[in-house]
């Protein structure tokens, strides 16, 4: 028997407007929620994934939806290997976004812009990494990389600890 509890969000709502459906879609993808079919979403339990799926239930309700929120383990460990090894691709997908983003950052030569860059980088690398249940391999990575950008935009600033 697994460990990780899991939550399933199954659902139905209208085609039209097609905008409802984009609505739920996007705030599902906000929660890091994973698709394993097409109305059917997953993620790990916690209190807070717990009440954010039943808010979704209630919303996807009020739009002459269906959905129900459902607890369970996985009944295999293959079962619930496969579902913590799609969420760390998902999660390392998202890490992956937010090196580039670093490596666009690092050679910006004006200060206010690159420190308003990073910290804007780094509010979404936070969100990321609170959604990061299973420790993607590339959060640790990016943990570094973030010291030593912090190092050079502070030698930048104040110029080097040697002078």
């Amino acid at each position: 028997m697994s460990k990780t509890k899991w939550l399933f969000l199954i659902y139905k709502i209208p085609r039209e407007p097609s905008s409802k459906r984009v609505y739920i879609w996007r705030k599902l993808k906000m929660l890091g929620a994973f698709a394993l079919q097409d109305a059917v979403f997953v993620m790990p339990y916690s209190e807070k994934s717990f009440e954010q799926f039943h808010w979704l239930a209630a919303e996807i309700v009020e739009m002459d939806g269906e959905a129900e929120v459902w607890e369970s383990y996985a009944t295999t460990k293959s079962q619930e290997k496969s579902l913590i090894d799609k969420f760390n691709e998902s999660t390392n997908a998202q890490y992956a976004n937010i090196i580039e983003k670093l490596n666009k950052i690092t050679p910006i030569t004006v200060i206010y812009e690159r420190e308003s860059q990073l910290r804007s980088v780094i509010n979404e690398y936070m969100e990321i990494k609170y959604r990061d249940c299973f420790k993607a391999d590339l959060g640790d990575k990016i943990d570094v990389i973030l010291i030593q950008e912090q190092k050079r935009l502070n030698e930048s600033k104040f110029g080097s600890e040697e002078n």
